[in-house]
């Protein structure tokens, strides 16, 4: 996933393929929820650890 801006205006790729804004936002959203979910799940491992 990338966003790149050049003369044009913003240009938004997922796996090298050009997207619209909207989907590169929808899936950026989605990556950050599930890294976060699984942030909590470790911490839930830790905290019952302790």
């Amino acid at each position: 996933m990338s966003a790149h801006h050049n003369r044009a205006g913003w240009r938004f790729e997922i796996n090298g393929e050009q997207v619209s804004e909207g989907a590169y936002k929808r899936k950026y959203v989605a990556a950050l929820e599930a890294e976060n979910e699984a942030l909590h799940e470790k911490l839930a491992k830790i905290f019952e650890l302790i």
